[in-house]
């Protein structure tokens, strides 16, 4: 029979026969904190599986219902160790859920029980090692292994760790290799031919000496690529996206806060002032736009308004989202298991929960209703603030000018020409503010600023609406409906069935009055005026009793109309009454008002209409040149409305404070006794200050909290090699796992500090290390493979695939297409149809952007929640629902497929085959090509075997066997990987 060893068996025989015994482990410090994080949940003080306790001495050396699991002096007989060594697809394998123990956690078991398991009759409880202050120990006296350069403090710890395990670092990368992976990490894009020219003019260098490679360092540094780069990090944790999230998924405009972003991270702005302006930069003594702005991280968070949702309810979900994003971002802890109850692991009470949530309790609703009689009538309003913009606000002024200059041709032309061209008084019309809105086919609507109802969703094939409007006291003539278009709507309207020929059919209207006390009066009309009306349907329909008639606008889509409504006799309003507006549009076919006003008439209907847009209407009487100012005016007012103030959503404290109450069971509509904000008792000590979150965000980064500069720097070493210090990096608590090198991570995180919190600093600490200058090669079969395989040590350099915007970035750069341009609205590269077809809400009609703009980087793409961009999704990006502290990194068939047939790369390749048309030969050609992709060197076997694919795709052309060589060359592992 052969015997299978594990990696994990070998290092266990190499423990015994090593004579490890001798070691002293220490149980309250070293043993005690692996069996909880990894056994109590199912073998502890609450639950106890099989009959098996582990939390307690007597139960745990009395084993399960079946066997003794610990034997003391006999690691190999223990099945503890057993079934903690076991892979972890074994279905015997433990534990069964959460984070397998690390190979230092099993040697440390394995020294324990090979001791005698020893188990103190007192055992010493200790504080969990996250919740204590990190200390700056003496760096330990060791050498680096492979002397190539200059060390640092972080390759003093990580050679002690290695000598300790008896592994041996790996040779330092070749130059090309540490060039491009550096690139990739600092500023997320590959070296440019330029780049290679400044810095690598001979691929073939075998290594950078420590001045060059600093001088590279420094510059990437500097770079404005720097700043997107690491902005995409933290807009994961911001769950920064450009849509509201949930069934009704409209956009919203929040790049500002991106923006910010960028700019904060380019300019250097230390950790500790990034974390006060976008927690409470509002509450700052007198802030400036910036810090107002830096505000959006919060303001990141999901809104539902879907019909029917509560407001309330919608709020405190947000509310309870920045409370579990703030604990993931800064304090590396799963906050929002107590929400319901105490956490059951760490040290939070409910009671530390919704203390915190105090402090977040206080700004202004996102979303409400606009009529509270109407459960589907929720809106997003948000806290919106103007961004300011010279350039805009100038052209914006100019165009103003214009519109004032050709409104006043317009008023002498009006004054001059004969005939009945109205003259109306703005006063005279008088929009009414909708009170209640009823809609036989269910349609949702949306009430704007400007008193029209938007109806969104799905159109119905026929409804019959019911508006009520609230009336003021004083003398009407007669009534204005407007149909008017939206962005929103199929070809902008007016109508809603058919973006070509969004055409409405009105049937009948009826206006009936309800006066104070009640009664009902309709109301009848002596005649009626349109801007236009369509063949066979007058708007006289209107008003007549004749069903089969009605008021329609083909062919004159895609612009405003409206229909003017003249009493029989002036009608007299007495105060608290009120109007009922019923219109019926049973035509079919969807041919219903997609957006609708209604306004009163104050004098004359006649001498008061608005202005005939409508000019091509053979049957107006208009003065044709006025017609054309007309046409020009609207054209201005467009130009107008595209260069608005742009907007940006943000935190706003309201003057009072909201009451905060404990939810029993989480649940919102169950309050317990009321709280006051305060930050969780573990970290045994109070903070001075107002109740708000100025005063959180000075407690996060102060020293007083133990955990913020070690989250941070983990964060910043997991993104650099693959994988934290502590692999949990959304979990320092007691099911997290414990760090690999803590006496590393406290030098690195108290020296963050020391350093000013200072990012750049913290990040070129990391990458001039000797540890990170390793080659990646695993050197199989060695020692360090075998017990070691995840590199937990870090006995090799980083290597793992790119993340999905990089990818993106990197077959544009190599295709010579990004643009390099920064800020603004978001982009809009190709992507399948229909993605954006959504039940409820606005409809968008998705639009490549023009020229460069598509071309820009991943991290301006639009990330629409409902439908994020597939590209992006195949590679293992979020649609950032909530805040996204690890990807995850998959391998699928999909992903080939992508970079294969997705017509984003499949443009790069042939442009890149362009580039390399331009050397005369196929050789030339492949040497070109790697040096753009992989910044190397070919190897002769590579060059044989592109040529010999080259050669086989060239009897359909030379440009056709180009591009077969520039898209192998984009769809290489080693292209969309850092190694």
């Amino acid at each position: 029979m052969r015997i299978v060893v594990s990696n994990v068996n070998r290092l266990l025989i190499f423990l015994l026969l090593s004579g490890s015994s001798a070691f002293a482990v220490d149980f309250s410090r070293e043993v005690l904190p692996v069996l909880q994080r990894a056994c109590f949940e199912c073998h502890g003080p609450e639950v106890a599986k099989a009959g098996l306790r582990l939390h307690e001495k007597v139960s745990a050396l009395k084993g399960s219902d079946h066997q003794a699991v610990i034997i003391p002096g006999k690691p190999e007989a223990s099945e503890l160790l057993r079934r903690v060594s076991l892979p972890r697809q074994n279905k015997e394998a433990m534990p069964r859920r959460g984070t397998p123990l690390t190979t230092a956690e099993i040697a440390t078991l394995t020294q324990w029980i090979q001791a005698g398991a020893v188990w103190p009759e007192t055992v010493q409880t200790t504080q969990h090692w996250a919740y204590l202050p990190p200390v700056k120990t003496e760096l330990p006296r060791v050498t680096w292994p492979q002397p190539h350069g200059d060390t640092n403090a972080i390759d003093a710890f990580v050679a002690d760790k290695l000598n300790q395990q008896g592994l041996h670092a790996s040779p330092q990368a070749a130059a090309s290799t540490l060039l491009r992976r550096v690139f990739f990490d600092l500023t997320g894009l590959p070296p440019t031919q330029e780049d290679l020219a400044r810095f690598l003019p001979d691929l073939t260098t075998p290594h950078l000496s420590d001045a060059d490679y600093e001088r590279l360092v420094d510059h990437l540094l500097a770079s404005p690529e720097f700043g997107v780069k690491w902005a995409r990090h933290w807009l994961d944790l911001a769950r920064y996206a450009d849509s509201h999230g949930f069934q009704r998924d409209d956009l919203r405009d929040i790049w500002g806060y991106r923006d910010w972003v960028v700019k904060a991270l380019n300019d250097g702005m230390p950790f500790d002032q990034f974390t006060i302006e976008q927690v409470a930069g509002d509450l700052l003594p007198h802030p400036t736009p910036s810090q107002i702005v830096a505000t959006g991280f919060h303001r990141c968070t999901p809104t539902n308004v879907e019909a029917g949702t509560e407001p309330e309810e919608s709020r405190i979900n947000q509310v309870i989202d920045r409370v579990n994003t703030t604990g993931a971002v800064w304090l590396g802890s799963t906050l929002e298991c107590a929400q319901c109850h105490n956490h059951k692991y760490d040290p939070f009470s409910q009671k530390d929960y919704y203390q915190l949530l105090a402090y977040f309790n206080n700004t202004e609703k996102e979303a409400e209703r606009t009529n509270p009689k109407t459960p589907g009538s929720i809106q997003f309003g948000g806290s919106p603030y103007t961004l300011t913009d010279p350039e805009r606000d100038q052209a914006r002024t100019k165009l103003h000018q214009q519109a004032e200059t050709l409104q006043a041709k317009m008023d002498q032309l009006q004054a001059t020409t004969k005939g009945p061209t109205p003259n109306p008084n703005p006063k005279s019309i008088i929009a009414l503010k909708p009170l209640d809105i009823q809609s036989s086919a269910g349609a949702e609507s949306e009430t704007q600023k400007d008193q029209s109802v938007l109806f969104i969703g799905e159109a119905p094939a026929t409804d019959v609406c019911l508006v009520s409007y609230e009336l003021s006291a004083g003398e009407v003539t007669g009534f204005l409906l407007e149909a008017l278009t939206h962005p929103s709507l199929p070809g902008e309207g007016p109508g809603r069935g058919d973006a070509k020929r969004p055409n409405f059919v009105l049937q009948h209207l009826e206006v009936t009055l309800v006066d104070s006390e009640g009664k009902s009066t309709p109301l009848t009309f002596k005649n009626a005026y349109a801007s236009f009306s369509q063949t066979r349907f007058d708007v006289t329909g209107l008003i007549d009793q004749n069903p089969a008639t009605g008021w329609a606008i083909n062919p004159q889509f895609h612009q405003d109309h409206w229909a003017a409504l003249a009493l029989e006799k002036p009608l007299k309003i007495t105060p608290g009454s009120k109007l009922q507006l019923r219109l019926v549009q049973e035509f079919g076919g969807g041919r219903t008002i997609g957006r609708l006003r209604f306004s009163a008439f104050t004098e004359a209907v006649e001498t008061n209409l608005p202005a005939t847009l409508a000019s091509e209407d053979p049957k107006s009487t208009q003065n044709p040149v006025l017609a054309a100012m007309q046409k020009q005016m609207k054209a201005v007012e467009k130009q107008i409305d595209a260069l608005k103030p742009a907007t940006t959503e943000v935190m706003r404290e309201l003057p009072k404070p909201r009451m905060t109450s404990i939810f029993k069971r989480g649940v919102y509509t169950d309050p317990a006794e009321p709280v006051k904000a305060a930050i969780p008792a573990v970290f045994e000590t109070s903070i001075e200050g107002p109740a708000n979150r100025l005063t959180l965000a000075h407690w996060l980064v102060s020293r007083d909290n133990p955990l913020t500069a070690r989250v941070v720097v983990n964060r910043l070493w997991a993104e650099v090699f693959g994988q934290g210090i502590v692999t949990t990096v959304e979990d320092f608590g007691i099911k997290g796992a414990p760090p690999s090198h803590p006496e590393l991570l406290d030098w690195l995180a108290v020296d963050f500090m020391d350093q000013g919190w200072s990012l750049k600093k913290a990040l070129k600490q990391i990458v001039m290390s000797q540890t990170y200058r390793q080659s990646s090669q695993m050197r199989a079969g060695s020692k360090e493979a075998e017990m070691d395989a995840a590199n937990v040590f870090l006995w090799h350099g980083p290597r793992f695939r790119l993340d999905a915007e990089a990818i993106r970035d990197n077959a544009l750069t190599i295709a010579n297409l990004i643009s390099l341009e920064k800020g603004g609205e978001p982009i809009r590269p190709p992507q399948p149809d229909g993605l954006w077809i959504k039940v409820g809400g606005q409809k968008y009609n998705y639009q490549v952007s023009p020229g460069e703009k598509q071309y820009r980087r991943g991290l301006y793409v639009v990330l629409k929640r409902g439908a994020p961009y597939p590209s992006f999704v195949n590679f293992d990006a979020s649609a950032r629902m909530a805040c996204v502290v690890k990807r995850g990194r998959s391998n699928t068939p999909l992903q080939a497929l992508t970079l294969l047939n997705d017509p984003v790369y499949v443009e790069a390749a042939q442009t890149f085959a362009q580039r390399l048309m331009k050397e005369s030969d196929v050789v030339s050609r492949i040497r070109l090509g790697f040096q753009l992709a992989l910044a190397r060197e070919p190897a002769k076997e590579e060059l044989h075997v592109m040529k010999k694919l080259y050669d086989s795709q060239l009897p359909q052309g030379e440009a056709k066997a180009t591009t077969a060589l520039a898209s192998a060359l984009l769809n290489l592992d080693e292209t969309i990987t850092k190694g």
